[in-house]
């Protein structure tokens, strides 16, 4: 408990500045359906500023988070963006066909049942509805900053369109990113397997989350995700970091 504790403090003090989420929001931000009332669900909330930032840009929807987490419930329930519910991804509390959105932000990874995560996200989805999914890729860094995070698994763009196709429902949009930064980030995660360099993945190291306090860096980091993430939708980029697919609920489904 305190680790989570003390993980999501970490997350809460930087993430409305750190390089990486300033891209991930911008990111979001792109790829939301048309609309003012949107009923969006952020499942694996979190410390809630998904949440937060949803409420700044889309001020008329209605926003819902879970988190089998109730540290995490804890801190989302203090910004007053929605409702918040104490959930795991694979059992959702809401009735069929409610939400229009719904979204795995880094999170389908810790599922240990994604189809059945995302099964359950196609049931709550209306109609036409979207699921948003973020997760890391490149199974060539896999290293024990994954299992520190609590993750099952990297992905390829293959295996989210196997995935896609096995919860029945239609793939719209697939890329990863996270593309101009890898390299740096590959020799990390590849020397984090060598005894003197461990500490780089910590689940609570500073080469991962002190950038956010150095301003130049971060600054710069974030211009180039930000140049990066602009272009998304009109440069298929061959590797990244991550990956991103949008899903949508079929209309006779």
């Amino acid at each position: 408990m305190r680790k989570s504790f003390d993980l999501l403090r970490q997350f809460e003090k930087i993430e409305k500045t750190h390089w990486w989420w300033n891209g991930r929001r911008k990111l979001i931000q792109l790829l939301l359906p048309d609309g003012n009332n949107l009923k969006i669900l952020d499942i694996g909330c979190g410390t809630g500023e998904t949440l937060s930032f949803l409420k700044s840009i889309r001020p008329q929807s209605k926003l819902y988070g879970v988190d089998p987490d109730p540290i995490a419930i804890g801190f989302s329930k203090t910004r007053n963006c929605g409702i918040i519910k104490k959930s795991y991804a694979e059992k959702l509390p809401f009735k069929n066909d409610y939400f229009d959105v719904v979204m795995f932000l880094d999170v389908l990874e810790h599922v240990k049942n994604q189809n059945k995560a995302l099964h359950e996200a196609k049931r709550v989805l209306r109609p036409g509805g979207f699921t948003i999914i973020t997760a890391p890729a490149l199974k060539l860094i896999w290293s024990d900053h994954d299992v520190k995070q609590g993750h099952y698994r990297r992905y390829t763009r293959s295996e989210i369109r196997s995935l896609t196709k096995r919860v029945g429902m239609k793939l719209k949009f697939i890329s990863y990113f996270n593309f101009l930064l890898s390299l740096p980030i590959i020799i990390v995660r590849l020397l984090s397997q060598l005894q003197p360099f461990r500490f780089m993945v910590s689940y609570n190291n500073r080469v991962n989350y002190d950038v956010a306090k150095n301003n130049p860096i971060n600054s710069f980091l974030t211009k180039i995700f930000l140049f990066e993430i602009a272009r998304i939708k009109t440069f298929n980029y061959p590797i990244g970091i991550s990956i991103v697919a949008v899903l949508q609920k079929e209309s006779n489904v």
